[in-house]
């Protein structure tokens, strides 16, 4: 099994915590659209720290080319490219298999 995590943090901006909503419910309804995808879950950070991330996203694939997969579909290039991308100032991944 293949754990994918992403956590960002979002650009300054005064809706930050609707965008962080639209980024974690766009990304959660991946599990309908991507055969592939285990399992997913986005969690929003609560408090303010200037160490903290704003979103992280946990996910879960059976193979790494399922991950490979999950990373080129339409579906989740498109939740990127229209919610994520524009909002974020920074990103960390980490891939892992357990």
């Amino acid at each position: 099994m293949i754990r994918h995590i992403v956590m960002w943090r979002l650009a300054p901006c005064e809706d930050k915590k609707e965008k962080a909503m639209l980024i974690k419910e766009n990304l959660e309804a991946l599990k309908n659209k991507i055969d592939v995808l285990v399992d997913i879950e986005v969690g929003i950070n609560f408090e303010g720290s200037d160490s903290a991330s704003d979103v992280v996203l946990v996910s879960t694939f059976k193979t790494a080319e399922d991950l490979n997969a999950y990373q080129n579909h339409p579906a989740h290039k498109a939740v990127g490219t229209a919610f994520v991308r524009p909002n974020v100032a920074e990103r960390r991944v980490c891939d892992y298999e357990f």
